[in-house]
């Protein structure tokens, strides 16, 4: 008897450890990362990202490893001075005026600062880069409107921006991205600054940006499209001041097509401003099919587990 009750406990430790293997595998994958020609391409489990910095302004895809057939596109187009005439810190389209000309995101000139990583023996826990580029901005002086007149003059300036990419593997579905503004001038000091990005979507694979993004919405701080999102935070720092941002959305046109989202900073003054949103992927209906498809499996050996279990402890009696 105490032969047979051994065997079958050892039978019940095998049935233990086959269950846990394909968890433990899962978590033991770590972050796949590379860097050519100016692309920086990153994937977990949850996420694959593609991050162009050279020949065109930050663009980011992404899309979801599960079910590669969407690719989502943000890209960015410009930073601009706005009189918030009604002063609710928000860029209402169509009724508050840019002041001066746009300060167009550069096309060259984006510095790699090369990959930064975290690691657990040999998996890859988290990975960090930047990418820097500094442009010169003429304000030449044109109609601000009725509020302002004409601008004053103003001397060119440089305007230094950057992007500081995380990816880690505690949240592997999303990637968290700052962006860092040092130089800017104001005109006036009561005026906001506006951060114009675009989202599209394109088929996998596509490299430019395609078509308006599936179902775009926003439910408080999160802009959703298919399965993919972008969350935005509703402060930013500067200096350790915190700053108030709001958001607002619409339809670009010509080479903005898609939607259009701009972030509202509030007069951050002479210091260098820092902000945080983050970009993901929902779970898809893909990641949920290979789990409702291993149930069974699951199932079956759960019941193993308990029938072992009950002859185990009848065996004692």
């Amino acid at each position: 008897m105490t032969i047979y009750r051994n065997t079958l406990i050892a039978l019940f430790a095998l049935v233990l450890m086959g269950l846990g293997v394909p968890l433990a595998a899962a978590q033991g994958s770590g972050i796949q990362y590379q860097h050519s020609a100016g692309i920086v391409t990153l994937e977990t489990e949850d996420v694959s990202l593609r991050i162009t910095g050279v020949n065109e302004v930050p663009h980011f895809h992404w899309w979801d490893p599960d079910s590669p057939t969407v690719d989502y596109h943000v890209m960015f187009v410009k930073f601009f001075e706005v009189n918030d005439t009604n002063s609710n810190g928000v860029f209402d389209i169509g009724t508050d005026v840019m002041v001066g000309p746009p300060l167009a995101l550069p096309t060259t000139d984006w510095e790699f600062s090369g990959f930064e990583l975290e690691q657990e023996g040999d998996n890859v826990t988290a990975a960090h880069f930047n990418f820097t580029s500094t442009e010169e901005h003429e304000p030449r002086p044109i109609d601000a409107g009725e509020s302002y007149g004409s601008l004053p003059e103003m001397e060119p300036f440089d305007v230094m921006i950057q992007i500081r990419v995380h990816i880690d593997l505690e949240n592997p579905g999303e990637m968290k991205f700052d962006l860092i503004v040092d130089g800017w001038q104001w005109t006036f000091d009561d005026t906001i600054l506006v951060f114009h990005f675009t989202v599209t979507e394109s088929n996998h694979g596509v490299s430019q940006t395609g078509t308006d993004p599936t179902n775009f919405q926003r439910t408080g701080t999160k802009f959703s499209f298919g399965n993919g999102y972008m969350e935005y935070n509703e402060t930013a720092l500067a200096a350790q001041n915190t700053l108030e941002v709001k958001a607002s959305y619409g339809e670009g046109t010509g080479l903005e097509a898609g939607e259009s989202v701009y972030l509202a900073f509030e007069n951050f003054g002479n210091e260098t401003l820092e902000y945080d949103p983050i970009l993901g992927i929902e779970p898809s209906a893909a990641g949920l099919d290979i789990i409702l498809a291993n149930l069974p499996l699951i199932g079956a050996g759960a019941l193993a587990v308990v029938v072992i279990a009950v002859i185990v402890l009848k065996l004692k009696k």
